[in-house]
């Protein structure tokens, strides 16, 4: 039997409970749980200050939701959703007997498991931890990512570091701006409303040797950091403003006092 889904054993599961689950979740989160039906959504909490703290995709399952999230991140997260439930009828379970999977082909129709962030991800599910029928080859879909130009809170973004625009929430259906209130939501609304964001996450092509945080240096002034390379691939935070065409230009820049050429290209997700 061919495996084609491949265990994604860096995340975990979390079980949201209890009669006011969707008004609780409504109310601190970047999506709109009210939309979440048939299908998964891609969404994040923010500190007050408007910044990145975890990103997760988010199921509702029955009268419950489903939170897929960095494992690295899951205890600090319960912890953060504890403090602000207080007298909220609802309940926080760690779901150690489900496992996250996903299918990086898309040859089926399954548009309810399609990855919320783009489609071309491919297939993401929750399953049973004892399914078995799954490849280990994990680094498969962390190149896909690095291709596509898409960085996740826990292996690639330190908790707190960015703002999600920065990270390109608004560009992978992370940010619900019409929703009303939620954690950090008037940073992030008016940002966006400004329209312009000094650094983004782009990709990149170099034959060149990075390590992750290597600072990227262009005409003598600093325009960005490495944030993960696998293979040809990469993907950076970059000052786009410092670039002359950000969509796709060959420069040449400097990296621990080595001159390295990188290929800079714009996420095909980016709105033209």
């Amino acid at each position: 039997m061919k495996k084609k889904l491949i265990k994604l054993s860096n995340r975990s599961i979390l079980s949201v409970k209890g009669s006011d689950n969707e008004k609780f979740l409504q109310g601190i989160i970047t999506c709109n749980v009210e939309k979440i039906k048939n299908k998964s959504s891609y969404g994040s909490i923010l500190t007050p200050q408007g910044k990145l703290l975890y990103d997760f995709i988010i199921y509702k399952k029955d009268n419950h939701f489903l939170i897929d999230v960095h494992k690295s991140n899951i205890d600090d997260f319960i912890k953060l959703l504890t403090m602000y439930k207080l007298r909220s009828n609802v309940e926080l379970i760690k779901r150690e007997d489900l496992s996250v999977f996903t299918d990086l082909n898309n040859e089926c129709s399954d548009n309810e498991n399609i990855d919320p962030r783009l489609a071309s991800i491919g297939l993401r599910k929750i399953l049973s931890a004892n399914y078995e029928h799954f490849s280990d080859e994990k680094i498969l879909y962390e190149k896909k990512l690095v291709k596509l130009g898409i960085a996740e809170i826990g292996d690639d973004i330190r908790p707190g570091d960015m703002f999600p625009i920065e990270a390109n929430l608004d560009y992978l259906n992370g940010i619900d701006f019409q929703k009303g209130c939620f954690i950090g939501q008037e940073v992030s609304s008016r940002m966006h409303r400004r329209g312009k964001t000094k650094k983004r996450i782009i990709c990149f092509k170099s034959n060149d040797n990075f390590t992750n945080n290597d600072v990227l240096v262009y005409n003598d002034k600093t325009i960005g950091t490495v944030i993960k390379k696998i293979e040809d691939y990469g993907i950076a935070l970059i000052k786009l403003d410092k670039i002359i065409n950000p969509e796709r230009e060959t420069i040449t820049i400097t990296s621990k006092d080595k001159i390295k050429s990188i290929d800079i290209n714009l996420p095909t997700f980016f709105p033209i």
